[in-house]
């Protein structure tokens, strides 16, 4: 019986390419779909997004790739962008943060909505500080998890997720406790104090689970902290680069551990996952998804990265804003709205093959 079974899921025909990802992949120029999935591939049930340069895009950015702001109204939370080609995108306007406007297009959201329709999960996983996201969430696309604080903090249906906090309070305290960082004696915030007697510039607000050195600009400083780091840094933490600040955290936090607890406790495989996302400290989830579809290359090692693994989908709009992370969307829809026409599709067993299983079974 299973001999036969995979015999005729083997004769079905697909539209593969050559040299395709058997998972499913799009073409190099932004084009259709160029295989779907073959008979035993995953199907893709969840997404996990990195926010800033991913889904939120600045100005300071964008603009170096001929996109421009072309109206504003703050007080509407709305912003229309027009890119080089003089299309015109309606946007949302975020909560001003260090990297002043932060925008989301109508598009992307609608894209969004679209796919948790077709059944997705979409997480949104970020660094932000706690108040950075909780501003945020009500402007961004409806999601199933949030995830902020570098791994630390973590919401499932918009209510925090006491059993994730739990197991990180031994390392960096409880995660709602107001306390100032000076006097919370957990081993995160020891080696807070550490840094600050050091002279480093030092970022603690609105940080429960983790904290931010911003050594940007100084090269000097930079190599100081990396060095520190290499002798100093107790077991029980870790690091990671954002957006040019040091991000530190208990080691069992991280964008890639939350990732990975979120899919145990949502059922996912990580070959049925896909990873939207563009800078350094998003490398560990990535590494836990099973697609990888980045907007833009934020950082050399990101560059590398992508170079050294050719099935990772760079947008061909790469570093214009909602623009790029449209067209992801766009093909993902495509992609998932394709698995599911054949999987709905799919050739039952013919009566012939149908009777032999019968005989077999009996």
């Amino acid at each position: 019986f299973f001999h036969s079974v995979v015999e005729l899921n083997r004769s079905k025909k697909y539209d593969v390419a050559p040299n395709s990802n058997p998972g499913g992949a799009f073409s190099a120029d932004g084009g259709e779909v160029l295989c779907l999935h073959d008979a035993f591939a995953a199907m893709i049930r969840a997404i996990f997004s990195d926010l800033d340069g991913t889904l939120v895009h600045f100005p300071v950015w964008f603009e170096q790739h001929g996109v421009q702001v072309i109206s504003r109204d703050p007080e509407q939370s709305r912003i229309v962008v027009r890119s080089s080609r003089g299309e015109e995108r309606a946007c949302r306007l975020l909560p001003a943060t260090t990297m002043y406007d932060g925008i989301v297009s109508e598009r992307t959201v609608e894209l969004i909505d679209s796919l948790r329709k077709e059944g997705l999960i979409f997480v949104i996983v970020t660094g932000a500080r706690k108040s950075t996201l909780l501003q945020r969430i009500p402007l961004l696309p409806l999601a199933d998890a949030s995830v902020g604080e570098s791994g630390s903090r973590i919401y499932v249906h918009d209510v925090l997720d006491e059993d994730w906090a739990a197991q990180l309070a031994p390392v960096c305290g409880p995660i709602e406790r107001e306390l100032p960082p000076e006097q919370r004696p957990e081993p995160l915030w020891q080696f807070f104090r550490l840094l600050l007697m050091q002279g480093f510039k030092m970022d603690s607000r609105s940080y429960y689970g983790c904290f931010r050195v911003d050594a940007k600009g100084d090269d000097t400083m930079e190599r100081r902290l990396r060095q520190f780091i290499s002798s100093e840094l107790p077991p029980d933490l870790d690091w990671a680069i954002n957006l040019g600040k040091f991000d530190f955290f208990p080691r069992a936090s991280g964008k890639h551990n939350a990732v990975i607890y979120l899919q145990k406790r949502f059922g996912l495989r990580p070959e049925e996952c896909v990873c939207l996302f563009d800078d350094d400290n998003d490398l560990g989830m990535a590494q836990q998804c099973g697609v990888h579809l980045l907007p833009a290359l934020t950082s050399r090692s990101v560059e590398r990265a992508a170079a050294e693994n050719p099935t990772w989908q760079v947008a061909s709009r790469s570093g214009e804003g909602v623009f790029a992370i449209e067209e992801l969307l766009e093909q993902l829809l495509q992609r998932v709205r394709a698995e599911h026409v054949d999987d709905y599709n799919a050739t039952p067993p013919s009566p012939r093959l149908h009777t032999a299983i019968t005989k077999d079974l009996n």
